[in-house]
């Protein structure tokens, strides 16, 4: 633990450390070998701790804006870590596609989190760690079967359909195009498994989406893949 301020005694002023100690999880690592002797909050909205550690009694000073801003932030840490828990991979597959957007969690969670604070981008960067964190830590096997050129028929220029069905993911071999038409939650999932160490990444990207069938077809050197529900 490193010691942001000098001592301070018991009865001095309260300094502000918000510039070291801006944020919750700051304050929780000096209480895990500590104790809050006092806390209150005074008129501007300022929470002031007075924490006593081995080495001394240290003044701490957090917006209460930012103490929410980060207990909200850990609510939704918590939903989707009791969402994808004990999900097994087809569950979890089944959840990545139907996660709530920004707007829909909003509305169904505004009576328990202050969303003026926490906006989309705070949103989706918790549920891409979240994905993200699921793939690391459980052994995902891919089952993406490869279809042959009877099982599909073309029906325009380098277009396919499967049993009626247009294509609904695309890559290609030269990376310039990778999307997936059918999922909502595609961005998500790729940016999500983008940070994951996966070998291949776009597969486990259109498996996430949905994906159980892949039709590969050369042109011009470039190998296009096709995908299919």
């Amino acid at each position: 633990m490193t010691d942001p301020t000098e001592e301070v005694g018991y009865g001095e002023q309260a300094m502000a450390f918000e510039d070291v100690t801006d944020s919750c999880s700051d304050l929780e690592d000096w209480l895990e070998n500590g104790d809050v002797l006092t806390c209150y909050e005074d008129a501007d909205g300022q929470i002031h701790y007075k924490v006593s550690v081995e080495n001394g009694v240290f003044d701490f000073v957090l917006d209460k804006e930012n103490v929410e801003y980060e207990s909200y932030l850990e609510d939704i840490k918590s939903d989707l870590n009791n969402l994808f828990s004990n999900a097994s991979v087809e569950d979890f597959r089944t959840l990545c596609q139907n996660l709530q957007d920004y707007d829909e969690y909003k509305k169904s969670h505004e009576d328990v989190i202050d969303f003026d604070l926490i906006d989309k981008e705070d949103y989706e960067s918790i549920v891409k760690e979240a994905i993200t964190e699921y793939i690391e830590n459980n052994d995902i096997e891919v089952d993406v079967k490869e279809l042959g050129d009877t099982d599909v028929v073309e029906d325009g220029d380098n277009s396919f359909t499967y049993k009626g069905e247009e294509y609904q993911g695309f890559d290609s071999s030269d990376s310039g195009d990778f999307d997936c038409t059918s999922c909502e939650n595609f961005d998500l999932i790729y940016e999500a498994v983008q940070e994951a160490n996966y070998e291949d990444k776009e597969e486990l990207t259109m498996y996430l989406c949905g994906m159980n069938f892949v039709y590969k077809n050369m042109v011009d050197d470039v190998m296009y893949k096709f995908y299919f529900k």
